[in-house]
């Protein structure tokens, strides 16, 4: 197996087994995903890239709070585990999710209001959040928030990873 395939392997199936065990076990399980995310970093082939696109990470979480503050989402303590996982997430954009790179806005839109509305719902079904407004409005709320996130993400990352090596 090439290289850089073995690496984008790694990287898509510890996104997966970091989504896990921050929804499963949320702050009481952040050692393993620390550690992961450590391992990203030391095997990365664009180390200085994935440091330079910690800003996304920074506007995902801060969306997340304003959703909180907003009284649409609820947690039992302060969520450590919700930064990891944007952590985890933002890093994707430059790997194995590095694909969403080549589509347009228009096909990104539809893509982040599925897939960011059925993560979070997910995560609300097995109680890592709490959604006093109940799971229609906020995954309404939700999908119309990511048809905008995700394109955004992507074209952030994008220009980002791009600026990098210049």
């Amino acid at each position: 197996m090439k290289k850089i395939t073995l690496w984008l392997f790694f990287q898509a199936i510890s996104f997966q087994i970091i989504w896990l065990f921050c929804v499963f076990g949320r702050n009481e399980w952040l050692a393993i995903p620390c550690v992961i995310l450590l391992v990203h970093y030391f095997l990365s082939p664009c180390f200085k890239a994935d440091i330079m696109v910690l800003p996304l990470v920074v506007l995902g979480f801060f969306i997340d709070m304003i959703f909180t503050q907003m009284g649409l989402f609820v947690f039992d303590s302060w969520p450590w585990w919700l930064m990891v996982l944007w952590l985890a997430f933002v890093l994707n954009f430059g790997h194995s999710l590095g694909f969403l790179q080549r589509l347009k806005w228009h096909w990104l839109m539809p893509i982040g209001a599925l897939g960011g509305s059925y993560a979070y719902f997910v995560s609300w079904h097995f109680g890592s959040v709490v959604w006093p407004a109940g799971p229609f409005l906020t995954t309404a709320i939700i999908a119309i928030t990511w048809a905008f996130l995700l394109p955004l993400l992507v074209k952030g990352d994008t220009f980002i990873r791009q600026k990098a090596y210049q």
